[in-house]
């Protein structure tokens, strides 16, 4: 842990990757070494024994902070032994912004593309434990929920909690989807939509909508977002899909 703790501050000092972070011209030149660690004051009652009563949480934060950017995301892994997906869809959850219409909890999807030999041997033993020499196409990703104010919650199926390394692909799509706005899942028909629906349309409609969410248009990131998902994702229709 050490060695990777001095490697880690070693790459954060290179110029090319201050420059991309922009704290080339921070103040402190230096990134903490293993034997120094870290000196800080924790804020929020969160991960926090000694929080004084009345002190904000991460769901005062998340309320206060998410109406002012484009996007928020909450993501975890659903494998994750330490922090439990289901208690962090419960804390946003409690944040109290309204669940979109159509935005309920469903799946993503990503492309599985091939890694090379070169690429699985510079890694670590536990390194991306889904990387194989053959492309697999489109993959289950996780579940997504999207609530007012464009934030959303994502989880990452058959990830620990360092989500980078043990789903790097998967990591990668949902990394280029945020930068882009744009969607990582389309929106479901509306919630009136749904319960005015028989069982045979249901199936046929959930079947149209899963085309859809594994198209090229999703799965190769180039829907952009414009206000909400619904702007980019095409509108479902009792008329265009049942037949």
């Amino acid at each position: 842990q050490v060695e990777e703790d001095n490697e880690m501050s070693q790459w954060m000092m290179r110029d090319d990757v201050r420059a991309a972070l922009h704290v080339d011209e921070a103040p402190a030149k230096r990134w903490p070494e293993a034997e120094q660690g870290f000196d800080y004051t924790m804020n929020y009652a969160a991960c926090n024994t000694d929080y004084a009563p009345g002190t904000l949480s991460m769901i005062d934060f998340y309320r206060e902070i998410a109406p002012r950017l484009e996007i928020t995301v909450v993501y975890n892994g659903d494998t994750d032994p330490c922090v439990s997906y289901e208690g962090t869809r419960t804390a946003i959850s409690r944040v109290g912004f309204a669940e979109m219409d159509g935005g309920g909890y469903r799946p993503w999807f990503y492309n599985h593309t091939a890694a090379t030999l070169e690429v699985i041997a510079s890694k670590a033993a536990t390194y991306g434990p889904d990387l194989n020499t053959r492309a697999t196409g489109v993959q289950f990703g996780g579940e997504i929920v999207n609530y007012e104010h464009n934030l959303q919650f994502v989880t990452f199926h058959g990830s620990g909690h360092m989500v980078p390394s043990f789903r790097p692909q998967a990591a990668l799509h949902f990394l280029q989807k945020v930068i882009s706005l744009a969607p990582l899942s389309p929106m479901m028909p509306s919630n009136a939509t749904l319960l005015g629906m028989t069982e045979k349309e249901f199936d046929h409609v959930l079947d149209k909508w899963t085309e859809l969410a594994q198209s090229p248009l999703y799965v190769s990131g180039d829907a952009i977002q414009d206000g909400n998902e619904r702007a980019a994702s095409p509108l479902f229709s009792l008329d265009d899909v049942i037949s």
